[in-house]
């Protein structure tokens, strides 16, 4: 079945909002309320929102830190942008995938600069590491933008991939602080998954760093870490099975407690028609149990097929693309029930009752209550910077439309992260990796809901003294509740002095000035290069003037680290905000809207008029800061002398003879896919992506959205092997899994980043 008739009821509407922008402001979901009783959860937000200081959130299993991931996300006020380790946990992080992000390389990142690790594509040093790095002016100004960086599910993060983020960072925004001077947010629980690290990587990375683990990066020497740690548990609430977990999560079980647990032990117990789910430790046991369940089912198998629209890897899928279902099938939804009623959620476990004309009916074994199970969408984003206000927003690059389950009767511990169950069958009395066991007992609501299926010996868990020792550097709350009074002064006075930093209009003003000599056909030059030189001189003017204000700020704000009385310091930046705002608007900023008013629309100066506008969005953005100042939550200009921008369109250029490629370029970064440029112009797949693929061979347009790390190393590797290093040769190596438009694409990634 390839069709779903609740989908063709939404799809239409959902093309048209794909037609318009996608960008959207987070602040636009729907609102989530601040469980006020927890307090941690509160203190945590306010060192994210309102200090610099980088935090370590972490919490047992069930206590909240998605949701405060989600919080965060909607209510935070700073440009940010959530990474993760893997494509799925970045999918339902709501973010990228790190290594998409930074277009972090495959192997080992090594601190030191070493002669001769560059010519090993497996090791990297920071020489290699910025050899292969090319990120386009676009990304460069979005990470110079960037105030808070999130990386989820840490448990998994290597410690030498922290300290690449941490280079990159630093280098390309010009600051020598840790990470760039991006304040981090760490979240996830050490006691889970650990990071995965080759036996032939580990012996290299043993030479420079103490474990594996993130806390372990060299960066994190320089900078201490916030550390707090969510208490209130949400998914369970048996406290002697909390107990239980805690004692598990620190490797502090009695021997009563192997006892307890072990009690559940039933090695043959199936589970059938009792709606159990089995975790096991390795993908094919998972898959094995699933397919034998559902071949020993009677009824008729049924197929439903999902769409990918735009970029939606392999690995980041939920489920399958091609679901195949019958009646009586155990399965589990993959996503939170988007509609208001919220009558399922990721994880919850149900049977498919019927299956009638391509749509799913599913029965809740606790109510016996039917439910018609329509499709949900998953999003994949990127980020993008907005030049007008400065804001990094998301972008919807990729879409992926299924019915929401997947069957049910296993999975492994490692996808069951982050699901809730409570009926469970545990295998993993050999876990291969330490924290299985941990994470495959929390997934449950109760110890009742528990089968073991392999007993659990000492053997079979592992904690790491590295852990042990760093979970030590927890504090008190009410240590940290002044930590946070005195940070947050900190903060609030290094954004005021921010914003009296005029280098950056000036450093515009010089941008105009050089583009303005360097411009032929300007109308009237030589006046338009003398007014272009007084803006610059009026600009230097009010730097030399900021800078002396700034100056005073210095020393009221000293005096109030003793005094803390903000009285004076309020009237003082009121005036400057006040004089500032005068001084740029009709200075600069009006002479420069009039000026790009009278070269608007003028033929062969379509470069210099958008660089006109681009300073002219810089002025606002400055005015805007200004206007929106806020100190100790008290605005400091006055809302109703608020400015009002008059917006001047820029009129678009013809399009060039011969751009057949830049036309195809320009509808994709608009937000078409390539299907979609294929069917308004009239041209095949493969020529549209024939034409993206130039781009990439620039750098103009990232590989992520395109082809995934994953993907790229099997290209890679396939184009090693190939006796002709021609596309259909690679294909056939690849057994045509990729089309010859996606192979030029990967071909031109690789000559551009030298990687062939």
């Amino acid at each position: 079945m390839n069709n779903f008739r609740e989908y063709n009821k939404q799809i239409a509407g959902r093309e048209k909002l794909a037609e318009n922008e996608q960008t959207r402001n987070r602040q636009e979901s729907p609102s989530m309320n601040l469980d006020t009783a927890n307090i941690n959860f509160k203190l945590a937000y306010d060192f994210v929102n309102n200090t610099h200081c980088s935090l370590y959130l972490t919490g047992k299993a069930g206590t909240g830190k998605t949701t405060f991931l989600k919080y965060v996300k909607q209510h935070c006020r700073k440009n940010l942008v959530i990474v993760a380790p893997t494509g799925v946990a970045a999918i339902n992080a709501g973010g990228v995938t790190m290594h998409s992000f930074f277009q972090l390389p495959f192997g080992p990142y090594l601190p030191d600069v070493k002669t001769g690790f560059g010519m090993n594509e497996h090791i990297v040093d920071k020489n290699a590491l910025f050899k292969n790095l090319k990120l386009n002016s676009t990304k460069r100004k979005l990470i110079d933008e960037l105030d808070l960086l999130i990386i989820d599910e840490v448990s998994m993060l290597r410690s030498d991939t922290l300290d690449s983020i941490h280079t990159i960072l630093q280098v390309f925004r010009k600051n020598k602080k840790p990470f760039g001077g991006v304040q981090v947010l760490f979240i996830g629980d050490l006691h889970q998954l650990p990071p995965v690290v080759k036996d032939s990587e580990k012996v290299l990375l043993d030479r420079y760093y103490s474990s594996p683990f993130f806390f372990d990066a060299k960066v994190l020497e320089e900078t201490p870490l916030v550390y707090i740690e969510l208490k209130k548990i949400y998914r369970q609430n048996e406290q002697s099975f909390i107990d239980l977990l805690n004692k598990l999560r620190h490797n502090a079980l009695s021997e009563d407690d192997y006892n307890t647990l072990n009690k559940r032990y039933d090695p043959n117990f199936a589970g059938r028609d009792k709606n159990y789910i089995t975790l096991t430790t390795h993908n094919h046991k998972a898959d094995v149990i699933n397919t034998e369940e559902l071949r020993n089912l009677p009824s008729t198998a049924h197929f439903f097929k999902g769409l990918i629209k735009g970029d939606f890897g392999d690995k980041q899928l939920p489920t399958d693309v091609s679901l195949q279902l019958k009646e009586g099938a155990q399965v589990m939804f993959v996503k939170n029930d988007s509609s208001p009623e919220k009558k399922y959620y990721n994880g919850k476990i149900v049977v498919v009752s019927r299956i009638i004309d391509e749509e799913v009916y599913v029965r809740f074994p606790e109510t016996n209550e039917e439910l018609l199970v329509t499709t949900e969408t998953w999003e994949n984003i990127s980020y993008s910077l907005n030049k007008e206000t400065n804001n990094i927003d998301e972008k919807v690059i990729g879409e992926f439309v299924q019915i929401p389950l997947r069957l049910a009767w296993a999975i492994t511990i490692h996808k069951s992260q982050g699901l809730t169950f409570e009926k469970a069958i545990i295998d993993a009395g050999h876990s291969f990796a330490p924290g299985q066991v941990y994470v495959a007992l929390s997934r449950c609501t109760s110890l009742e809901g528990i089968v073991l299926h392999s007993r659990i010996t000492e053997q079979a868990l592992f904690t790491e003294e590295r852990i042990a020792a760093f979970t030590r550097n927890e504090v008190k709350e009410q240590i940290l509740q002044q930590q946070l009074q005195q940070e947050q002064f900190k903060y609030e006075s290094a954004k005021l002095i921010s914003m009296f930093k005029w280098q950056r209009v000036l450093e515009a003003m010089y941008e105009l000035e050089e583009a303005t000599l360097l411009t032929k056909n300007i109308p009237e030059e030589e006046e338009a290069i003398d007014f272009v030189r007084k803006l610059v001189d009026k600009a230097k003017e009010q730097k030399s003037v900021a800078d002396k204000f700034i100056t005073q700020l210095d020393a009221i704000l000293n005096d109030m680290a003793f005094s803390k009385n903000t009285d004076v310091l309020k009237d003082r930046v009121k005036k400057g905000i006040g004089y500032f705002v005068k001084s740029l608007y009709d200075e600069i900023f009006l002479p420069l809207s009039t000026y790009l008013k009278a070269i608007n629309g003028k033929t062969k100066l379509k470069k210099y008029i958008q660089l006109v506008a681009a300073v002219y969005d810089k002025c606002w953005y400055k005015l805007t800061e200004l206007q929106e100042s806020t100190f100790d939550e008290e605005v400091l200009f006055d809302p109703a002398q608020r400015l009002q921008k008059e917006t001047v369109q820029v009129k678009a250029a013809k399009p060039e003879k011969g751009g057949s490629s830049k036309e195809s370029m320009a509808y994709f970064v608009a937000g078409k896919t390539i299907d979609e440029i294929s069917a308004i112009r009239g041209m095949a797949v493969s020529t549209i992506e024939g034409h993206l693929a130039e781009f990439v061979k620039t750098g103009e347009l990232e590989i992520a959205r395109f082809l995934s790390v994953e993907q790229l190393g099997r290209i890679k590797e396939a184009y090693q092997l190939a006796p002709e290093k021609s596309t259909k040769v690679l294909r056939e190596l690849l057994k045509n899994e990729f089309s010859y438009g996606e192979l030029r694409i990967a071909l031109n990634y690789f000559l551009f980043t030298k990687m062939i």
